[in-house]
């Protein structure tokens, strides 16, 4: 064992507690694993210094390399996790010196705790028997009043004195190095099963015995291919689930657990974020999923007896519904529709009839119907906490039910009457990089979600999302402080910033508007003024290199497209009607962009005469992560090993530029270039993710 000369240390805001392993930040404490405990005095007893790996392997592990190496990287991700979890900047305390050691970057200051002299007994005297016998009768006094005072506030309370708020019992289900995802219980409540994405590997599918909690881990998953989703049959005998190929293709299948026996049933299924885009009848006669179609993500019913495929859902064109829920006597289905932030759940029947029941939700995550009770359970972000909630059916009543941290998939244990639900940790900032190897220059941390940030060339300063203020809100961040642009104006996506001067575009939807629409404001004041007028929702702006010239995509003719909007004479053209997302206008005038739901990059001449794919890589979450600079397009692709900056010159050789740990970028628009030779990379830090349940009543 290690050993430190006092009990206790003060490290920056953690009180760390040598006698019981506790690390304690303010109200919140956690108690480490052993291990995890040692690694870290091993630290404490070397801080600013590099503690290599070897050193750890023979002081704690005592020299067994195979299980000390593993234990070394467990301690260190350990450590970093709970750091997250108390609130403090795991960045700011450790170091990792790659392939080297780690360091603790923060002196540790020993805390001294001293005795205070007893106020009769002092150092000089000792007790006699009479005073001890003084003092024990003054106690038993003392202890009989105070009861009887507790008994006379009973007499008089009555009953009150009984009614207090209980609080909620939270039971970790998992706790895994790793990201535990889209948890479904079978209908008898014996057993959960998930995906489980581990370092370096693709989501694969586990089950979990939870009435024989000691019972190891059954892994489903039986290729190298993406496994995610899994949904319990109602008789518990079979999974269904997606699979996902490494070029994005989505595949829905049936695994028999107990012939092992694999079945493929349909493609072009949707696998969204951690959306749990899938769900069995509850008569066990019908698979509910969402699929591609040409322009919107509508659901469809595979039939298990026919094996008819039908059109449950009509979403309008850039609609996605992607979340679903059948009833408990599988005649209706409820399911969520969404449009970027926008979501509402509606109920269609066997007969397609579509009922709406909740509207003006911002970003609802997972749903599930609890069965017994016709109550159904969602949760979503409002403001910048993740909440809960429940709708009754019958009196269609809503109500918060849990608010926690980054809360993402719902799933329902009836028989237990328990909700499962899985909460994320991720500390999401902004970074500054080299684009000759990745490291960083400069970065924009703070205790809440930096997102996103765009170069303002004018100034050097930095134009991002935060909510920081509770909502999601653009904000500028100069050399040392940070200014809020917008200020509960609606609801705000992704800004751009032009490459001439310190004006700006993002698309807004006011409170009462329909749709989002485009507004311009200047830097630092951001006064918002409306840009244009268009009949129709607008997404994705970006400004051509001269700052002359803005695309943007629109729904304005039923059909999703990018546009181009010239602003010396306020002319808007349609550029590509092609399912068109995001674009970029490339170095001769044509135009990179990326289509809804499709991976890769494409391009388009300036004549229109050529049109081509530019590269297979680009994931379709990422649909925003390319930019050029230099004259070569630059563009993120990820493996199960890495997320690389790739760079492609003009003539379409590929080389990658630098890498990352595998989901460490986060999706959507995390690339945009900076200043000359740099790029800015919105990262999520620690990916872990853990499964827990609450009980209902």
């Amino acid at each position: 064992m290690i050993k430190l000369p006092f009990q206790k240390y003060q490290i920056g805001q953690c009180i760390i507690n040598c006698h019981d392993m506790t690390v304690t930040v303010g109200k919140e404490s956690t108690q480490l694993p052993a291990k995890v405990f040692e690694f870290l005095k091993l630290l404490i007893a070397h801080p600013n210094q590099t503690v290599t790996k070897e050193q750890a392997i023979e002081a704690i592990w005592l020299g067994n390399i195979e299980v000390g190496k593993r234990g070394v990287g467990n301690a260190i991700w350990h450590l970093r996790k709970t750091m997250t979890q108390l609130g403090v900047n795991q960045d700011d305390m450790f170091k990792t010196i790659t392939k080297v050691g780690y360091q603790l970057l923060i002196e540790p200051v020993p805390i001294i705790e001293k005795s205070a002299p007893h106020p009769i007994l002092s150092a000089t005297s000792k007790p006699t028997n009479k005073l001890l016998f003084f003092l024990a009768a003054i106690c038993t006094v003392m202890i009989a009043l105070v009861f009887s005072f507790y008994l006379y506030i009973n007499q008089i309370s009555g009953s009150d004195s009984d009614v207090k708020t209980p609080q909620i019992q939270i039971q970790h289900l998992t706790n895994f190095e790793g990201v535990e995802e889209r948890p479904s219980i079978s209908e008898d409540g014996h057993y959960m099963a998930f995906q489980w994405l581990q370092q370096n590997q693709n989501s694969q599918i586990f089950i979990k015995d939870l009435v024989n909690l000691e019972s190891p881990l059954r892994q489903i998953s039986m290729t190298a291919e993406k496994e995610v989703s899994p949904t319990w049959s109602p008789d518990a005998q079979s999974l269904a689930y997606f699979r996902v190929s490494q070029t994005g293709e989505c595949s829905l299948h049936v695994r028999e657990l107990i012939t092992n026996q694999d079945k493929f049933l349909d493609k072009n299924c949707v696998s969204k974020g951690y959306f749990h885009s899938i769900d069995w009848s509850p008569d066990g006669k019908k698979i509910a999923y969402s699929k591609q179609l040409s322009d919107r993500v509508a659901i469809v019913t595979f039939d298990m007896s026919s094996k008819n495929i039908e059109q449950y859902t009509f979403p309008n064109a850039g609609e996605e519904d992607l979340l679903m829920s059948w009833s408990a006597d599988s005649s209706q289905l409820a399911f969520v529709r969404s449009v970027e932030l926008d979501a509402k759940i509606l109920l269609t029947d066997n007969l397609k009839q579509e009922r709406l029941l909740i509207d003006n939700e911002k970003m609802i995550l997972s749903l599930d119907w609890h069965k017994k009770d016709n109550v159904i359970y969602f949760n979503g972000m409002r403001d910048a906490d993740f909440v809960i909630q429940k709708y009754d059916v019958s009196s269609q009543s809503i109500k918060d039910v849990h608010i926690d941290n980054t809360i993402y998939s719902l799933a329902l244990n009836e028989a237990n009457n328990e909700l499962i639900y899985v909460r994320h940790i991720a500390q999401e900032h902004i970074t500054i990089r080299s684009l000759n190897d990745g490291h960083i220059i400069r970065q924009l941390v703070s205790s809440s979600r930096d997102l996103y940030g765009q170069f303002v060339a004018k100034t050097g300063d930095i134009l991002f999302l935060s909510n920081r203020s509770g909502a999601w809100e653009v904000w500028l961040k100069h050399e040392s402080n940070s200014t809020q642009i917008t200020d509960n104006q609606g609801q705000v996506t992704i800004p751009v910033v032009s490459p001439i001067d310190t004006s700006f575009v993002i698309a807004l939807k006011t409170d009462r508007a329909d749709n989002y629409t485009l507004y311009k404001g200047s830097l630092p004041e951001g006064e918002l003024v409306k840009l244009i007028d268009i009949d129709g929702d607008v997404r994705n702006p970006s400004y051509s290199p001269d700052g002359e010239r803005l695309y943007f995509s629109s729904n304005k003719t039923g059909q999703w497209a990018i546009y181009r909007y010239d602003f010396a004479i306020k002319k808007i053209t349609q550029i590509i009607d092609d399912n068109g997302k995001y674009a970029i206008e490339s170095n001769d005038g044509g135009i990179y962009y990326t289509k809804e739901n499709v991976a890769g990059i494409f391009y388009l001449s300036k004549d229109k005469k050529t049109q081509k794919t530019v590269t297979p890589h680009l994931n379709a979450l990422d649909w925003g992560s390319f930019f050029i600079q230099n004259k070569q397009l630059y563009y993120l692709k990820r493996t199960k090993e890495n997320d690389i900056l790739m760079r492609i010159d003009s003539a379409g050789n590929e080389q990658e530029v630098f890498s990352l740990p595998p989901i460490s970028i986060r999706n959507e628009k995390a690339l945009t270039p900076a200043y000359l030779g740099t790029v800015i990379v919105s990262m999520l830090g620690i990916n872990d993710a853990d499964i827990y349940s609450i009980p209902l009543k």
